[in-house]
C-alpha cells in the first residue's frame, strides 16, 4: 500500500536507512505500521541498533510488542515513538521488557498515552537508566503527573518534557518540587 513519503516495502528501505555501521535507522514518515515494526524486529540486520526512530509510522501496541520479543534488537540507547498511537498498553510493553533496558532517551509525544503509561514508566525494573523522557501532548493529568513525581524508578532523568497534559498547577509545582526528580535539569511544562 503507497502511503505518503513511501512508494516502497519496508523490505527496502529500511536496509537502505540503515546507517552503515549498523548503529541508527531513522525511518520517520514512512508509514511502515505494525507489520513493517515486525519485519526490522526480527531481522538480524538490525541486531547492532542503538537509535531507533519511528515517528509517525502508524505503529500500535502491536507494534512495540513486536519490538519488545525481537531476538535481535536489544542494545537500543535511544527510541523515537513520536506521533504514533501506542497508547497505555504500549508503554506498558516498553516498561515490561528487558529489551529496553538500556534506553537512555525514549520519546512519547504525542502517543495517546495517559496517566497508566506513567504508572507504568515510575514502576519499571528496565527504564532506570532514562535520562531523556519526552511525554509532551499526551493526557496524563494531574494522576500521571503524581506517578512521575513519585517515580523510583526514573531518578537519573535530566529532561523531562510534560507540555499539553491537562496538569494542574498544583501538579506541575509537585514535579518540580518532586526529590525524586531532582537531576531534572530541564523540565518543560508549558
Amino acid at each position: 500500500m503507497k502511503r505518503p513519503f513511501n512508494d516502497q516495502p519496508v523490505e527496502e528501505i529500511a536496509p537502505d536507512m540503515l546507517k552503515k555501521d549498523g548503529t541508527v535507522l531513522d525511518i520517520r514518515l514512512k508509514y511502515i505500521a505494525d507489520e513493517g515494526l515486525k519485519f526490522i524486529a526480527n531481522d538480524e540486520r538490525f541486531a547492532n541498533l542503538k537509535e531507533l526512530n519511528l515517528e509517525r509510522n502508524d505503529i500500535t501496541a502491536q507494534g512495540i510488542k513486536y519490538l519488545a520479543e525481537s531476538p535481535f534488537i536489544k542494545g537500543l540507547i535511544s527510541l523515537n515513538l513520536e506521533r504514533n498511537n501506542i497508547g497505555d498498553d504500549g508503554v506498558a510493553v516498553i516498561a515490561q521488557s528487558s529489551n529496553f533496558s538500556n534506553l537512555k532517551s525514549l520519546n512519547l509525544w504525542k502517543c495517546k498515552v495517559g496517566a497508566k503509561a506513567a504508572e507504568e514508566l515510575s514502576i519499571s525494573l528496565y527504564l532506570s537508566d532514562l535520562t531523556t523522557l519526552d511525554l509532551a501532548e499526551n493526557d496524563l493529568g494531574d494522576e500521571g503527573a503524581k506517578f512521575l513525581a513519585e517515580a523510583a524508578s526514573l531518578t537519573d532523568l535530566k529532561y523531562l518534557d510534560v507540555v499539553n497534559n491537562k496538569m494542574s498547577p498544583e501538579a506541575i509545582k509537585l514535579l518540580k518540587d518532586s526529590p525524586v526528580l531532582s537531576k531534572v535539569e530541564d523540565l518543560i511544562t508549558g
